[in-house]
């Protein structure tokens, strides 16, 4: 018991260090940096939970995970101000519009040879298994976020975890 408890006590300490290490985390127009930051408190409780991290894997793996994540949303975010800046595709150019299909297939590969990278990085911190878990980890905290939010545009308040 005494065992868990220290886990316990020794995750809800990493968490709290690693918020205030990563940035306070990006901000997106419309989000107060309160809620971004309450938003990233919640996908690391919730990852380390799922993955059930010993303190010497959340160690090593948090500031790896950190940095890809920082990295991925900048990348989401430039590719985001891409699109746009394309207003109305009925009055480009075939050739533009051959830039822009292009530049779609360029940003889809660097995104692509992101997570390839970071995949090779956790492999080597975390068994296979806890990479896997880490994955749908990841898709089941963006799943519940999305009904979060439907609930709310809806005016159902917070929605289910």
């Amino acid at each position: 018991m005494a065992k868990k408890s220290s886990l316990l006590s020794f995750t809800t300490f990493l968490i709290i260090i690693l918020i205030f290490q990563t940035g306070w985390a990006q901000g997106g127009p419309g989000q107060s940096q309160e809620r971004q930051e309450q938003m990233e408190a919640r996908r690391i409780a919730f990852i380390t939970r799922e993955l059930s991290l010993t303190p010497a894997e959340a160690k090593e793996f948090w500031p790896v995970y950190n940095e890809y994540h920082n990295k991925r949303n900048e990348m989401m975010r430039k590719h985001r101000a891409q699109r746009q800046q394309v207003n109305n595709l009925d009055r480009l150019s075939e050739q533009e519009l051959l830039e822009i299909a292009d530049a779609e297939i360029t940003n889809m590969e660097e995104m692509a040879a992101l997570r390839r990278e970071y995949h090779e990085k956790f492999k080597t911190i975390l068994p296979v298994k806890k990479v896997i878990e880490l994955y749908e980890a990841e898709r089941n905290f963006n799943r519940n976020l999305l009904r979060e939010s439907r609930g709310v545009q809806r005016g159902g308040g917070r929605g289910r975890n």
